[in-house]
């Protein structure tokens, strides 16, 4: 019996170091590395001071700090590739933390919002934000935990079934990719249940989902061509994400 125990235990194993070495392997493949402005957007300035360590911390020099913000990047992305975008939230008076997922795979990293709570505890009032399926992880968290978080803001992203926000007590912000007249993917729009019913959508006509960073390479297959530039998204982006923040901040409790 113990022999047939030991037996099943090292198939286990075998088994969970196969699916973690196709993991890396698909990763290695599809791979969307920092594109160079998103690294030159990392460089400290008189707007915002820069840290990289175990986070890469973006924190407004210009202006108070109105809040927390947690940032869960896509898979197989270098997670510096959101510093064009996230740079300007941080000037705006959010202090942002970025936070690098296990095998750049957020479903590794689901709690990683109280690690970072816990590093900064001088903030008490976050914002979680997911990009593709960091925001599928980021809606899965603030599911199973709805008091942890001022609210959710997810790009281009939506709630998996089994993690449904449509009770969710906080402000949900939904920044997506549209088409030229402003229709979302036919993906969200099936899924538009598992969001709260006064969820805010705000749609980026002409932008793709790769645009929502900096990157160069990657091998996700997108439902359209872009009809505006990755500047010009990032431009929305930026405004539509201190819309919703903004929105948060004034309505969450001190």
């Amino acid at each position: 019996m113990k022999k047939f125990l030991r037996g099943a235990l090292y198939t286990v194993i075998g088994l969970v170091v196969l699916m973690i070495g196709s993991v890396w392997v698909l990763g290695l493949k599809r791979h969307a590395d920092a594109a160079p402005e998103a690294l030159a957007a990392l460089q400290p300035g008189d707007d915002v001071a820069v840290e990289q360590g175990h986070y890469i911390v973006l924190r407004p020099r210009r202006n108070a700090e109105k809040m927390g913000v947690i940032f869960y990047p896509g898979a197989y992305v270098d997670a510096r590739g959101y510093a064009t975008t996230l740079r300007p939230v941080a000037a705006a008076g959010y202090r942002v933390v970025i936070v690098p997922m296990p095998m750049e795979f957020a479903i590794f990293g689901l709690n990683r919002v109280f690690d970072v709570q816990a590093a900064f505890p001088d903030i008490r009032r976050w914002v979680l934000i997911g990009h593709s399926l960091g925001g599928a992880m980021a809606a899965t968290f603030a599911s199973n935990h709805p008091d942890a978080l001022a609210g959710l803001v997810l790009w281009d992203s939506y709630p998996t079934s089994a993690a449904s926000l449509a009770n969710y007590p906080r402000p949900v912000w939904h920044v997506h990719r549209a088409t030229p007249d402003g229709k979302p993917p036919a993906a969200f729009t099936e899924r538009r249940n598992l969001f709260p019913a006064n969820s805010q959508w705000l749609p980026i006509p002409g932008g793709i989902h790769m645009y929502f960073g900096s990157f160069d390479g990657g091998g996700y297959q997108e439902d359209w061509a872009p009809s505006i530039s990755r500047v010009a998204e990032h431009k929305i982006v930026v405004a539509a994400t201190l819309q919703a923040l903004d929105s948060i901040a004034a309505g969450a409790p001190r």
